[in-house]
């Protein structure tokens, strides 16, 4: 309609208007006006209007009027609204002119806190200034208030009418990764049906969530796709927790699971028996994780390119920015940190960030070391309330970062029979304990020249395989009570930098940690340089480099000590020869693993029998691997495994390896 044919025209209703409410009505004529035009005329007619407490607009519809917008001048009821209406989320009222449209979202979510408000006030001109509003806005927001009454007393919502039931700060329960969590709302909004999509709601929300300094608040969101007729709200896949039978019941047990992760903030070592999230390219993977796992998002930051996100403080009333965080293929509203080689650029380049469970596993050497300064101030149960229910860990045994469900943590349950069923000749086991037991360089006085240099234990364990060099390191760490971080010389790669890169983050986290470092077969790194060999003369070099200035506990194991860099030789501490078991150390190795897969209830296997076992050349690798086979060929019949079969499968492997080594 063009300002030629059509005007807001204030004329005199049927009825003698109230003094509080002034009503306007969308004229399709042509009228006449004391101005020659029509941007005059308006501004005159608003100038008016805002001596009028309330100004109601209606718009012809059919054959009746219907309400199009009201705005509110009345400075009472401005202050009524203010403070009823406060931190309702993007809602700002003096950007909206105080003009309220359909379907009056904030007056229908805050109404009964507006009844309250005026039946609550003290002020005379509040009260009867609350009054007349709560009288004008009852024809117009009352269908909407008594819709959301009915849907609460029902328990079902339609979905044109999901807005009702999600105001800023509801407390819903929704699911990360598979697992149910509580948000709270910030907003909400519809995506209208088009040409290529069905209509659906978007709902926006807040979570407590840790990035390795403090706690703070992060968003995601959730989509709710369209239905028809009603669907009761605990079976949408975001829904308040009051339509909920018990909802205390619900706060209780995410409060206690929150205060788990309250627990494991700062560096935890931990048992766990679940699922774990990681990426692979660009998805995310749901995968089995069973072993020891270390809690520790600082040292994933800390080791990883990747900038940890900027968590809104929890005692903060900042609003948070819709454009800090973006959607995932689940629904999900991330924070996405910029990786750090793109810090200085500008962050709209959203192909260039990382999302904060895109746990990237590039690792850069940094030159500075990161020292954890870490806000651990007690969380309220409001706050536990909200946790997420996963946290940044690293698996041990897979060598990845990942996500790992809270509930599934464990305390470590130590095996204090590792290091005693550890078979070394003479003292050389207590030995390396006592290097173990007595380091202490960190925070002595001992150091090098150079500082922070030669702070380390280095050990060499060489010899043949299967004879416990590996196995030494696993039950030293295990009376230690510390991680052992275990890797195959060929993990690191074979390029200098990828070698360099791949050594910086596992000396790095070792550090971080506490933890032992166990690099087996490492002869790539320990032979002697040569000059027709550059390649591998440059790996040697990157180690010893690295070495020189590690100040933890280096496990290295070699079958090939006779072709020791000598470089090399003057940078252990304590060498450990080993040699092929011997008759008794082989009866000790098959008591102590018969033992440890169940000894007398699956095994039948008298005293005198171990000294015929004995005698059998296999190594304790060879040893454990034979036991576990025996008890899988016995699993169907229940039986026992006897002497015979041990023996049966011992020989049938020696005739074997002989076969072998003779075609070699």
């Amino acid at each position: 309609m063009s300002s030629t044919d059509a005007a807001v025209a204030l004329v005199a209703p049927k009825e003698e208007p109230s003094s509080v409410v002034t009503k306007l009505y969308q004229q399709d004529f042509i009228h006449w006006s004391q101005f020659d035009s029509e941007e005059e005329h308006q501004v005159a007619l608003e100038k008016q209007m805002t001596q009028m407490p309330i100004v109601h607009r209606f718009i012809h519809f059919g054959t009746s009027w219907i309400t199009d917008s009201f705005t509110i001048n009345s400075p009472f009821m401005r202050k009524i609204l203010l403070e009823v209406l406060e931190n309702y989320q993007d809602l700002d009222l003096e950007c909206e002119n105080w003009t309220f449209r359909s379907p009056y979202i904030p007056l229908v979510h805050r109404w009964q806190r507006l009844q309250d408000f005026c039946q609550g006030t003290s002020d005379p001109a509040l009260s009867k200034a609350g009054q007349q509003l709560i009288e004008f806005l009852l024809p117009i927001v009352g269908p909407s208030v008594n819709s959301l009454e009915q849907t609460r007393l029902t328990g079902k919502v339609q979905f044109d009418f999901l807005w009702q039931i999600f105001p800023p700060g509801e407390l819903v329960m929704t699911k990360m990764y598979g697992q149910d969590a509580i948000c709270r709302v910030l907003k909400h909004h519809k995506v209208e049906e088009s040409y290529s999509c069905a209509a659906y709601w978007v709902i926006d929300m807040e979570y407590v969530d840790w990035n390795g300094d403090k706690c703070g608040f992060t968003t995601m969101k959730t989509k709710i796709g369209g239905y028809d007729g009603y669907r009761r709200a605990h079976l949408l896949p975001t829904w308040p927790i009051s339509f909920d039978s018990d909802p205390d019941a619900i706060k209780a047990k995410m409060i206690a699971r929150g205060r788990q992760f309250e627990e494991l903030r700062t560096y935890h070592f931990m048992q766990y028996e679940g699922q774990k999230i990681v990426t692979k390219g660009n998805a995310k993977e749901e995968e089995p994780a069973s072993g020891r796992v270390v809690v520790d998002a600082f040292a994933y930051y800390a080791s990883c390119k990747v900038v940890k996100p900027n968590l809104r403080p929890l005692d903060s009333e900042e609003k948070p920015k819709a454009d800090e965080s973006s959607e995932d293929e689940d629904g999900y509203k991330v924070r996405r940190p910029r990786r750090r080689s793109d810090a200085s650029t500008s962050s709209s380049s959203s192909e260039e960030e990382a999302a904060i469970d895109e746990l990237v596993l590039t690792v850069k050497s940094s030159e500075t070391k990161l020292e954890r300064k870490e806000d651990l101030t007690p969380l309220t149960d409001e706050q536990r309330l909200l946790c997420t229910p996963w946290v940044i860990g690293f698996d041990l045994k897979a060598k990845e970062w990942g996500l790992f469900f809270v509930e599934k943590m464990k305390d470590i349950v130590w095996n204090d029979d590792a290091f005693s069923n550890l078979v070394l000749p003479g003292d050389e086991k207590e030995l390396a304990w006592s290097f173990i037991d007595n380091k202490n360089f960190a925070n002595s006085d001992f150091d090098d020249f150079v500082t922070d240099k030669g702070r380390g234990i280095i050990i060499l364990m060489f010899g043949p395989p299967g004879v416990g060099k590996t196995y030494t390191a696993e039950a030293v760490a295990e009376k230690g009570r510390v991680p052992l971080y275990a890797m195959s010389a060929g993990a690191l790669g074979t390029k200098p930098n990828e070698v360099e890169a791949a050594l910086d983050r596992a000396l790095e986290l070792c550090r971080l940690w506490n933890a032992m470092l166990l690099l087996d077969e490492a002869d790539v790194f320990l032979s002697t340089r040569k000059e027709d060999t550059l390649a591998r003369n440059e790996l040697v070099s990157i180690f010893l480099t690295k070495l020189e200035y590690y100040q933890g506990i280096l496990f290295l194991t070699t079958n090939r000590a006779s072709s020791l860099d000598h470089a090399f030789q003057s940078r252990v501490d304590l060498f450990l020869p080993y040699s092929n078991l011997t008759t008794t150390a082989r009866r000790q190795v098959w008591q102590n693993f018969i033992k440890r897969a169940g000894g007398e209830t699956r095994f039948k296997v008298a005293e005198e029998d171990y000294d015929q076992l004995a005698e059998l050349k296999l190594n304790g690798r060879e040893i454990k691997n034979l036991i576990k086979s025996a008890r899988l060929l016995n699993m169907k019949s229940g039986q026992p495994v006897t002497t015979a079969r041990l023996a049966q499968l011992a020989e049938k492997r020696i005739t074997a390896m002989e076969m072998l080594n003779g075609e070699e």
